[in-house]
């Protein structure tokens, strides 16, 4: 007697791309820059069309999260944070809360996982989801190519069949306005400290 029935098998449709969710949550204690990972977790990889439903509609949609917490699906070999590698040399495309965003989180997770940023998949990191006072949605990609961010700017806009301003943030500028506000909180400083 087999386990697996063959048509079962079959009847996968596997994407192109494995695929991990991840779940951040706001412990109320968490110091910046010191033990934000201690509250990232991993929880689920998919790689397929089925095991990505079997997932998603068994989740809160983000905008029932926690205050503070975040969800993020990345591609399964990169981490939702700006020091991995392959994140490292990129940005992100924002969008601001519009009372859209669980609908937007789906239609770029589909977008995302079904590979429609040709020939750009291969620089879609992932997504995330910030659930704050102002929620946004940021789409990760590692190039700050001026072709590939308009592409890939110019297919969300079209999926999503908005014609709001996104932003795209370097994250090595995002970086520097961090490290600068931090010198001057740390000096006391009110004007603007250069690296």
């Amino acid at each position: 007697m087999a386990l697996i029935d063959k048509d079962e098998v079959s009847n996968v449709h596997l994407l192109n791309d494995s695929w991990k969710l991840w779940y951040w949550k706001f412990s109320g204690t968490v110091v910046p820059d010191e033990n934000w990972t201690d509250n990232l977790y991993g929880l689920c990889e998919f790689d397929s069309v089925e095991k990505f439903w079997s997932i998603f509609n068994h989740i809160k949609i983000p905008s029932m999260l926690t205050i503070g917490c975040d969800y993020s699906v990345f591609k399964s070999d990169i981490k939702p944070m700006w020091e991995d590698p392959t994140n490292k040399n990129g940005g992100r495309w924002l969008i601001k809360d519009n009372g859209l965003l669980d609908q937007y989180w789906m239609d770029i997770l589909l977008s995302m996982i079904g590979g429609m940023y040709d020939p750009y998949n291969d620089n879609i990191c992932g997504i995330v989801y910030n659930r704050r006072q102002y929620s946004k949605i940021s789409v990760w990609i590692s190039s700050c190519d001026t072709n590939i961010v308009n592409d890939i700017g110019s297919k969300l806009k079209h999926y999503l069949d908005t014609k709001e301003k996104f932003k795209f943030e370097k994250h090595s500028e995002f970086w520097k306005k961090k490290i600068n506000l931090h010198k001057k909180n740390y000096l006391g400083q009110t004007t603007q400290t250069n690296l």
